[in-house]
């Protein structure tokens, strides 16, 4: 089956998911945003991340936030593709778990799909679906592990949190430098990746 046929299955499956589906007759379900073969996959719950799938934003929502962030850190937009955990405005911890479980493998078809050197978990809750344990995000927030494949993760804050928390508190506010340095982080590990060859 050619790749293109693979992610229109993707579609499909989401498609049949009802209660998740609440696009109008006739409107693409956006699986994500930005480039399906970047080496960078961030997988948020956040239905600000992406309008389109080619990286449109809302001005001031989150997504234009992490966008301006990857710029600054120098990770441009071919490097990445964005997603979410349930393509729709149903945040994943409000699904119910045959959802979930459904959810869950079609994450892992994308991710299998895409084939990232590197994904960014961007919050508790993906990350937890990710490693499939409850964890401490004080202790394991920023810390590089090797996943499934070789991929390397890193969990890092939900975006709409570290802006709230730059909007309130100033480019001082911990969690946003936190969440700064998981981008460098994540720039590092690409370089890495390119100088490998890989």
């Amino acid at each position: 089956m050619e790749k293109d046929e693979l992610w229109e299955e993707l579609r499909f499956e989401i498609e049949t998911m009802n209660r998740l589906n609440s696009s109008k007759e006739g409107e693409e379900i956006l699986l994500g945003s930005g480039n399906r073969d970047g080496k960078i996959l961030f997988i948020g719950d956040d239905v600000e991340l992406y309008e389109t799938n080619d990286l449109k934003v809302a001005a001031g929502s989150s997504g234009e936030f992490l966008i301006k962030l990857c710029d600054l850190a120098e990770i441009t937009p071919e490097d990445y593709y964005i997603t979410t955990l349930t393509k729709n405005k149903i945040k994943y911890r409000e699904t119910f778990d045959d959802e979930k479980r459904k959810l869950k493998d079609l994450l892992y078809m994308q991710i299998a799909l895409i084939q990232p050197k590197i994904i960014a978990a961007l919050g508790q809750d993906v990350g937890e679906l990710l490693l499939e344990k409850e964890i401490d995000m004080s202790r394991e927030r920023g810390e590089v592990k090797t996943w499934s494949g070789g991929i390397k993760l890193i969990v890092t804050y939900d975006v709409n949190f570290a802006k709230k928390s730059r909007d309130s508190s100033g480019k001082k506010s911990k969690v946003a430098i936190d969440f700064w340095n998981d981008l460098k982080s994540i720039k590092n590990l690409l370089d890495e990746s390119e100088e490998d060859g890989e």
